[in-house]
């Protein structure tokens, strides 16, 4: 059952409660960290499932790793947790580069996608459990989070739904105390409603003591409005990373109405055009680098109508990724 740094173990709702009780929660501090990881490379016989990865995680972050099924997230998150050994590279944890040592492995609680758990096991042995194994786990705490969400944590974790289990450890990972939390996943399972609950308890968590998460999913939605930064994984290798809202601001979309038998042809080829969608008159554009100029083409075509909209973050992504071959559309289910 030994999995690494940490153990892998895989509805009326009243967040009020979980919130006042977290606010009443002394914050811990705790030294500020950061994960370096270098030309990060595995491979599984002739299938490379990490390519040289390169990424920077900052400390007391959500960091978000965004990719579909294949794209290497599980991978990089279970190499991170000391499971796997990497082919190749460097990953560097607060300046130390030995993962399996006894003190990493208690800084980590890795919360694969199925979670494994004793045949008869409750969520209350697994606490004592992972209180044996993380000496911050505050127990207290998870049962009181279980009770205000309808979870009997003395009823056999075997006959909790899948959504109804993904609530349980997601909990019992909040409280683990541990410096590091990956999820893979995160929030698998889980109908709307519970996983706008389930973060704002990582929020609040965030708020309460100082620790990083890096949480993998393969929808946007799972990880746009938490994570500060996200890695786009791609066939093992990152396709971008960072704020993409930052590194798109100049990205600018315009909704144009143009009169009949308009030759569009010449702002369609612009290279700085990165998408054209065009209902009958009706012409929306996404445009980059050189704004002003793309903007004086416009005007000079003679628009009926013309307005600056915002982008989405999803119209970000895709204006960001397009050009590299990669479809985001995959992730923005």
């Amino acid at each position: 059952m030994w999995t690494g740094p940490g153990l892998s173990v895989e509805n009326g709702i009243k967040t009020e409660q979980i919130t006042e009780k977290h606010d009443r929660k002394q914050e811990k501090k705790g030294e500020l960290s950061v994960i370096h990881i270098s030309e990060l490379t595995k491979n599984f016989d002739d299938i490379c499932a990490v390519n040289h990865i390169t990424l920077d995680i900052p400390d007391g972050e959500m960091f978000g790793l965004l990719g579909t099924n294949g794209a290497g997230k599980t991978t990089l998150l279970r190499i991170l947790a000391g499971i796997l050994e990497a082919d190749s590279g460097e990953i560097q944890i607060d300046g130390e580069e030995d993962l399996f040592c006894p003190s990493c492995r208690k800084q980590f609680f890795y919360l694969p996608d199925d979670p494994y758990y004793f045949p008869n096991a409750s969520m209350n042995s697994m606490i004592r459990l992972y209180g044996n194994h993380y000496p911050d786990m505050d127990g207290e705490e998870a049962q009181y989070m279980a009770e205000t969400l309808n979870l009997d944590t003395m009823r056999p974790l075997r006959t909790f739904s899948k959504g109804m289990k993904r609530q349980a450890f997601l909990i019992m990972a909040l409280c683990s105390g541990t410096k590091y939390l990956l999820c893979d996943e995160v929030f698998d399972g889980l109908d709307p409603i519970v996983t706008e609950v389930m973060k704002n308890l990582f929020k609040k968590a965030m708020e309460q003591r100082n620790f990083t998460v890096i949480m993998a999913s393969h929808k946007l939605g799972d990880l746009e409005d938490l994570c500060g930064n996200i890695a786009i994984l791609h066939k093992g290798g990152v396709v971008t990373a960072g704020d993409l809202r930052e590194r798109a601001e100049h990205v600018r979309k315009f909704q144009c109405v143009f009169p009949d038998q308009t030759n569009l042809d010449r702002l369609k080829n612009d290279p700085r055009v990165l998408r054209v969608r065009q209902v009958e008159n009706f012409i929306t554009l996404t445009v980059t680098d050189g704004t002003e100029e793309i903007v004086r083409e416009i005007r000079s075509l003679g628009p009926l109508f013309m307005k600056e909209i915002p982008l989405s973050l999803e119209e970000t992504f895709i204006a960001k990724m397009e050009d590299t071959g990669y479809d985001i559309r995959k992730v923005l289910q």
